[in-house]
């Protein structure tokens, strides 16, 4: 036999293997049954739709705590962190050198009353030695002036009195609002100087509080024209109602009010700066500064379909879902996703409330594949 004739029934050997092996995968696959997925119709239900964003919790009033008197510092009456009222004393500056000062202006304010009786009475005798002419006018007249000065002194002297005894009572420093006090930010012993800004300690107060939030420009025509469509007040008219939840918190527990949105958009941003208040904190729990995320409605109630978050797909910029004709053969559908509510996913368009979609085997589920669905039960659903 020839080297060629060897080479062409070799050859041929080759491909009839590749054949039958070809045959085999063919009918083992012919022959395997349609893989089981889990499916589900989409829910629906009654809801309103929100938009979300990222914001934090401020205080509706702020105060830093400031002497206006300079002095040593002689007591603190407060505990760091303690709630206080207004009015409560927190701090004592010593006010000896300040009594000192009042004593002083009441007895300068007592010579210079005596200084108008002494006046007030030369004038009386000067008035009856001009009737008997034995005094000239002009010395009538200096002593009314005398008098006149006199009196100018004791306003004076008043006023004097009463600056003295102000800065006396500012020795005693005192809440000048109620909420929760800072730490102390001076020892007792240390001198207090009004000349410069230092701060003593800072209150805040703890109801109500401001949530404050930024908003795109489009998000803000879009409240705003719904609010017209709806002839509400507007975001000042403190009529929507918006939710917070915390960063350990699965649903938004916390109800407040929007009620301010600034007067212009931030230029280098294009947002604008929305405030809602939230007058419940009964427990405390809320403190300004604390992040949040904050639901704004932006719809009426209505019907809206819902589908299990595990059954969103990704393809590209698109988001699918897997279902399921009547045929039983995997069906890609294109769909427009909305927020999470309650562990299931909003579906905005593409499905239809008697669709198919699977839920469990998703990995199974190729496109134009027959599978054996199996309806899920309530928590295979989720």
């Amino acid at each position: 036999m020839t080297k060629t004739s060897s080479f062409s029934s070799s050859l041929i050997n080759m491909l009839i293997a590749s054949v039958l092996v070809f045959l085999s995968n063919f009918v083992i696959a012919a022959e395997m049954p349609p893989m089981p997925v889990i499916v589900a119709q989409p829910e629906v239900k009654e809801l309103i739709e929100f938009d979300e964003f990222t914001g934090r919790f401020q205080a509706y009033q702020e105060v830093d705590v400031r002497a206006q008197v300079s002095g040593y510092l002689a007591k603190i009456h407060f505990e760091d962190g303690q709630y206080v009222n207004e009015g409560d004393l927190l701090f004592s500056i010593d006010a000896k050198p300040y009594r000192a000062a009042v004593a002083e202006a009441r007895a300068e304010l007592k010579r210079m009353e005596s200084e108008l009786v002494l006046a007030e009475q030369e004038v009386e005798r000067a008035r009856r030695l001009v009737k008997m002419k034995a005094m000239s006018q002009e010395e009538l007249d200096t002593r009314n002036a005398t008098l006149n000065i006199a009196k100018a002194n004791i306003e004076s002297n008043k006023a004097m009195v009463t600056t003295a005894s102000i800065n006396l009572g500012y020795t005693e420093i005192r809440a000048p609002i109620s909420g929760r006090i800072s730490n102390r930010r001076i020892d007792v012993g240390n001198l207090i100087q009004i000349g410069g800004i230092q701060v003593l300690t800072t209150i805040v107060t703890e109801k109500p509080l401001y949530f404050v939030f930024d908003v795109s420009e489009a998000d803000y025509l879009k409240y705003q024209r719904r609010i017209i469509a709806h002839k509400q007040k507007g975001l000042n008219g403190a009529d929507i109602e918006v939710k917070v939840r915390l960063l350990d918190e699965q649903n938004f527990e916390h109800i407040g009010q929007l009620n301010f949105i600034d007067n212009q958009l931030d230029m280098d941003s294009s947002t604008i700066r929305l405030r809602a208040t939230f007058s419940d904190n009964s427990e405390g729990l809320l403190v300004p500064g604390m992040f949040g995320r904050v639901q704004i409605p932006v719809s009426d109630m209505k019907p809206t379909m819902l589908v299990s978050d595990k059954a969103i797909l990704s393809d590209m910029a698109n988001k699918i879902v897997m279902t399921v004709n009547e045929d039983n053969v995997v069906v890609p559908k294109p769909v427009k996703l909305g927020r999470l509510y309650d562990g299931l996913r909003i579906i905005e368009s593409g499905l239809e409330d008697t669709d198919k979609v699977v839920v469990e085997g998703i990995f199974r589920a190729r496109p134009g594949s027959t599978v054996m669905p199996k309806f899920a039960d309530a928590n295979e659903a989720q």
